[in-house]
């Protein structure tokens, strides 16, 4: 990580303020020059310090989901649209909510057979069970698609965190040491003064000590934006959704159908994967910036990850944290289906 360093920069100006002769004449005055050269140790040495974090405590992508490929629900069948509208038995029965949300678990085939069985049979019961045990695996896909979107927004929010709070410490340093600088210049100038040293030599070390003092300053308002640390993600869920393929290798069948489908939430609405896309873009977290910016940006957060600043990798959680609600909105879905079921006698 990279933090703006002015140690060599201010002695060296501080030297080139004062000429050769006038800098002897501080010899004159050894506790004035020793108190200035503590001065230029002590903010030099300060300026040193960098913001660092250990390889090992950066959160691993493998603590949030294994590198295994994600496995279709055993039995899983979609209907096409054409193929649901032309059962009439099953759009007198149920919604059209429930059903698209049926036809994205595979059970639309199973509450065929279950309108086709005898009210009150075992054959009906049997294949309630069945649709029941399918839509318990879905709803278990839902929440463990969640908990590894959760897992890398932590991950993600913790690293940040770090960088912020380093750079907070860093920044109250930066700024103690500001003062300290200012009243110590303002008190040797003040005995320079008082001594009737010459004003060429008190004047050039009160310019040098503004020049330092502003170093620090400016050090400070770079603090937090020139701290980066490498931050990977191999496996990750944003790229399948600017990608759009038509399989995911990280959602599970039944959560991509319902983020890529058209109409899952109404007739004519817009897959959910495109609406999250439009909405980063265009008034979210990549809408304000400038297109060179925003490019660079999307490499960098659908890619396999890079350099990453405290405030990118907050834009990282605050997109997962929008994916995650978008995943948990199914259960919603899922819960009226159940419902619309229950009501079947």
């Amino acid at each position: 990580m990279r933090v703006y360093n002015f140690k060599i920069w201010m002695p060296l100006r501080l030297a080139c303020a004062l000429r050769s002769t006038d800098f002897f004449a501080f010899t004159r005055f050894p506790a004035i020059y020793c108190l200035l050269l503590g001065i230029i140790l002590l903010v030099s040495s300060c300026n040193t310090a960098t913001l660092s974090l250990d390889p090992e405590n950066i959160p691993e992508e493998s603590e949030c989901a294994t590198r295994t490929h994600v496995m279709t629900t055993r039995g899983h069948t979609v209907l096409s649209d054409a193929e649901l509208a032309a059962d009439s038995l099953l759009a007198r029965t149920f919604s059209d909510d429930a059903l698209q949300t049926a036809n994205l678990c595979g059970v639309a085939p199973l509450l065929r057979e279950l309108l086709a069985t005898s009210p009150g049979s075992v054959q009906r019961l049997l294949v309630r069970q069945r649709i029941s045990e399918r839509l318990d695996d879905v709803s278990l896909e839902i929440s463990s698609t969640a908990a590894v979107l959760d897992c890398e927004e932590e991950r993600a929010d913790q690293i940040a965190d770090y960088l912020l709070d380093a750079a907070q410490s860093r920044v109250k340093q930066l700024t103690f040491l500001t003062i300290l600088l200012g009243a110590l210049g303002t008190v040797a100038t003040g005995i320079m003064a008082i001594l009737k040293v010459r004003k060429k030599i008190y004047r050039s070390l009160g310019i040098a000590v503004g020049v330092m003092t502003a170093g620090l300053s400016y050090t400070g308002m770079r603090t937090s934006a020139a701290a980066d640390v490498p931050f990977l993600h191999e496996r990750n869920a944003l790229g399948d959704i600017w990608h759009g393929e038509a399989e995911s290798q990280i959602f599970p069948a039944t959560v991509w159908h319902f983020l890529s489908r058209p109409g899952i939430r109404g007739k004519g609405q817009t897959p959910r994967r495109e609406h999250l896309l439009n909405r980063w873009l265009s008034a979210g977290e990549l809408g304000a910036k400038e297109e060179e910016e925003k490019q660079r940006l999307v490499d960098l957060l659908f890619g396999e990850g890079g350099i990453y600043k405290a405030d990118e990798l907050r834009i990282r959680a605050n997109l997962h944290d929008q994916l995650e609600s978008s995943v948990n909105l199914m259960k919603n879905d899922l819960q009226k289906l159940v419902w619309e079921i229950s009501e079947v006698e």
